[in-house]
């Protein structure tokens, strides 16, 4: 019988093996809009994705076989489609240009016309890749590797700060650690919850102070952008309909 300990790594390291999930599939997007199209090609992306469903599946065992009845587990990721967002990030480097920002904050792409959001992730990789996605429509983005750098930035950028996308296992502070940190300074604070797994107790109890939704890993960039709009334009919609009953 596995104690509360081991229980923990294998968690931890099924959300590992998520965020390499993510990391591979937004790879395969990438590499097929660059080198698809060929029936050779199209047979090793089919066995890219094979894999990757098989090795997500998996990782779900792992969860379920300690106690999965209690965690929220992503569904494997859909197949590498190249989408009109992948073309563009194609013609792009891998590393978005950082620049400095407002209250010398180093941010991705300062000058674009959407929101700010703020990714908060351990993963350098799966950090960089939505990133990447997330300035390429537009979007300002800043970055925060842990909890702590997270609640320093959010004290300088709150009112700038659209939407915090913010991992579930991280080292120290984990997600629900920071979201609580986060609300003591705003109690509106905008959160998404991104992960491999979540706890379901934990998720509700989050879900139950406001956290704005989940987003579980490795998703694709469409799935990214999808819900960062959606959850965007709802947060806008409750703030005009506030201003309006004013």
């Amino acid at each position: 019988m596995l104690d509360n300990e081991e229980i923990r790594w294998v968690k931890s390291t099924a959300n590992e093996l998520n965020n390499l999930l993510q990391v591979i599939s937004e790879s395969g997007n990438f590499l097929e809009t660059l080198h698809g199209g060929s029936a050779e090609s199209a047979k090793y992306f089919d066995i890219l994705r094979t894999g990757i469903d098989r090795a997500s599946k998996v990782t779900r065992m792992m969860v379920e076989r300690v106690g999965g009845h209690n965690a929220e587990v992503a569904h494997p990721p859909p197949a590498a489609v190249a989408s009109p967002t992948a073309k563009t990030a194609a013609t792009a480097p891998l590393s978005t240009p950082v620049s400095t920002g407002p209250a010398d904050v180093k941010m991705a792409n300062p000058g674009g016309p959407r929101e700010l959001v703020m990714i908060v992730d351990d993963e350098d990789f799966v950090t960089l890749l939505a990133q990447r996605v997330l300035a390429d429509e537009g979007y300002r983005v800043v970055t925060a590797r842990d909890g702590f750098q997270a609640i320093e930035l959010y004290r300088k950028l709150r009112n700038e700060i659209a939407l915090i996308i913010l991992d579930f296992t991280m080292p120290v502070m984990d997600g629900s650690d920071v979201f609580h940190e986060l609300l003591q300074i705003n109690p509106q604070v905008p959160v998404m919850l991104s992960s491999g797994f979540a706890e379901q107790d934990r998720l509700h109890a989050m879900l139950a102070n406001g956290l704005r939704g989940f987003i579980p890993k490795p998703y694709t960039q469409q799935k990214l952008l999808t819900q960062i709009r959606a959850t965007l334009d709802a947060l806008h919609a409750e703030k005009t309909g506030e201003r309006l009953m004013l």
